[in-house]
């Protein structure tokens, strides 16, 4: 029987910015294959555009992501970007300023994302694998092609706030985050990702293949799963 990997999220899950496609998840799901030496199938229920709103009613309600979470033995989440399109409209519209327009919309996030897991949690078998990676300042580097309300320290605010929510709800439910924040950024969180080749410009602003692939990889350190049966 082959491992089940199930993937929920919005953009930051399906693989935008890879030129191969796989992303960190399929890239992950390779990974697991060659070190465990068992059959992987992967599921990617990630869509883009999606916030933590519509993919906790489909975990609540969605028979697909039910079912795929029911026999999932990794539940893999990348969800984030898509919350923060409400604050940039705020922000562009003039009706609000800097961290205000994002303080309301990130604590509707962390409300959101904990009742997820905890759905998760509740649907998925309780020797399930759960995982979650948090996302990178993506302005450092990137301020030609983006517009110059998006500064690097309120890309700084909502990046820090999202990670220490989704690090702290994997936590409570017994789960992991990967923080790329660190990984990508550096300790300061404002380190160049584009120049370290770790983001993709082009593709603005997603991890490129080789970023997608230190995701995986730390997905992978972070621990791998048990294989039934055994």
């Amino acid at each position: 029987m082959a491992l089940q990997i199930v993937a929920l999220g919005d953009s930051d899950a399906t693989g935008e910015g890879d030129p191969t496609g796989a992303g960190w998840v399929g890239r992950y799901g390779s990974l697991v294959q060659t070190k465990l030496g068992v059959d992987v199938q992967v599921t990617n229920l990630a869509e883009g555009g999606k916030t933590t709103e519509q993919l906790l009613e489909e975990v609540r309600s969605d028979e697909t992501t039910r079912e795929a979470l029911a026999h999932a033995d990794v539940v893999l989440i990348g969800i984030g970007g898509a919350d923060l399109n409400e604050g940039d409209a705020n922000l562009e519209a003039g009706s609000c300023e800097g961290k205000a327009c994002y303080s309301p919309v990130l604590k509707r996030f962390g409300r959101n994302f904990d009742a997820i897991v905890g759905a998760v949690r509740a649907f998925a078998p309780n020797q399930a694998m759960l995982r979650a990676i948090t996302l990178a300042n993506v302005v450092p580097g990137a301020e030609d092609v983006l517009p110059p309300s998006a500064t690097s320290d309120l890309a700084l605010y909502q990046a820090e706030t999202e990670r220490d929510a989704i690090c702290d709800v994997m936590k409570k439910y017994g789960g992991r985050c990967i923080d790329v924040l660190n990984a990508f950024n550096g300790p300061s969180g404002k380190e160049d990702a584009y120049a370290s080749g770790l983001m993709n410009k082009a593709d603005c602003c997603y991890p490129s293949g080789k970023g997608q692939q230190v995701i995986a990889e730390l997905l992978v350190k972070s621990g791998l799963p048990s294989v039934r049966g055994t």
